[in-house]
């Protein structure tokens, strides 16, 4: 099986993963108390937090699989920040507006718009766009370190690409001036993951040969330990959010939640990946939620803020319900998906989530 032909399956990773991004931002509300409702809902935030990790995955596999005989450079950048940078601006800008408007923020300036647009916090959820924007700026040297390691280590190339990056992470945790460096920014903790999509790609034939193979048994061992490594790296986020010291009982816990987390979304991608690849599903609203995610990205939230602060509390929806987490995730999606859909059916407004001109899409 070509790699060419994947778009059916890629589609079906990138709608596996805004889901997970969507239900991620609803547990945020998560009330600061240690519950059974509350540590269900941060478990289920825990075995989620692979959404970020597959949308990067994913943008590794496309740009190898696109630029793998040549890149040019010129039309590579100007393609890429285009289609990412126009929706980041348009935005950036409404959702200073909108924010205002729902007294999240101060009434915007021109300065403070500006410093959102530079900060990549109009929304918290625009770091996201940084660290792509990162990874599409810095290709060719990534590409170029990839050749480097696969012409050292051959066939144990994804192994010393995680051994290295692991390594370099694992310093961080014991050098506080090295952790600086390392946790400042997300970029370096995602490239593994850039680094696999790329992977994947450049030995996609071999890969899918081996996942076709996976056994039933095997498929079994490995959903029953993708369900219990959330367990290990959820008591850090129980710490922070319900002021209890679970984390500190456990010796060098943060390093063993750091690589559990790695392992975790391997995992969760070798699963995806088998059962994408092997049973085909033909479920059509998971390509087109595939095909707008990242429209459904940019404006989910709007519809999180709006729901959240201005519909919930006056129909006495409480985040210590799990009715608020329903519903707040299929109003949300449903809401977004719309919004995507129509918006991609005038000019204008697809230039605004696209970047590009309706005529281009067709």
């Amino acid at each position: 099986m070509d790699s060419k032909n994947w778009l059916g399956e890629i589609n079906s990773l990138r709608a596996i993963a805004i889901i997970g991004v969507l239900i991620i931002h609803c547990t945020d509300h998560v009330v600061n108390k240690l519950t059974g409702l509350t540590f269900s809902l941060i478990y289920i935030e825990e075995l989620f937090r692979f959404a970020v990790p597959m949308f990067v995955f994913v943008s590794g596999f496309i740009l190898h699989n696109k630029y793998k005989s040549e890149l040019p450079m010129k039309n590579f950048y100007k393609k890429r920040l285009t289609v990412i940078l126009i929706p980041y601006l348009i935005f950036s800008v409404l959702y200073c507006i909108v924010n205002s408007y729902l007294s999240l923020i101060p009434a915007p300036t021109l300065n403070s718009v500006i410093s959102s647009i530079f900060n990549f916090n109009a929304v918290g959820e625009f770091w996201y766009i940084k660290l792509i924007l990162t990874f599409y700026i810095f290709y060719p040297a990534i590409i170029a370190y990839y050749e480097v390691i696969k012409d050292l280590s051959g066939i144990y190339t994804p192994i010393t690409l995680y051994l290295f990056l692991l390594i370099m992470y694992l310093f961080g945790l014991f050098i506080p001036s090295f952790k600086l460096v390392l946790y400042s920014d997300p970029t370096f903790r995602y490239l593994i993951y850039f680094l696999l999509g790329i992977y994947i790609n450049d030995n996609y034939n071999l890969i899918y040969q081996h996942l076709e193979k996976i056994s039933i048994t095997k498929v079994i061992l490995l959903s029953g330990l993708i369900l219990s490594l959330p367990f290990i790296s959820m008591f850090n986020v129980v710490d922070e959010r319900c002021s209890t010291q679970f984390s500190n009982l456990i010796p060098y816990y943060h390093q063993l939640a750091l690589i559990s987390t790695q392992i975790l979304h391997i995992c969760i991608f070798i699963l995806c990946l088998h059962l994408l690849l092997v049973y085909k599903p033909n479920i059509k609203i998971l390509d087109k939620i595939g095909e707008y995610s990242y429209g459904i990205f940019i404006i989910h939230p709007l519809f999180l803020n709006f729901l959240a602060v201005c519909i919930f509390p006056r129909s006495s929806i409480s985040p210590t319900s799990l009715n608020f987490y329903i519903i707040l995730f299929t109003s949300m999606l449903t809401m977004s998906y719309f919004t995507v859909k129509l918006m991609l059916s005038y000019g204008f407004t697809t230039y605004m989530i696209t970047g590009k001109n309706h005529s281009a899409l067709k």
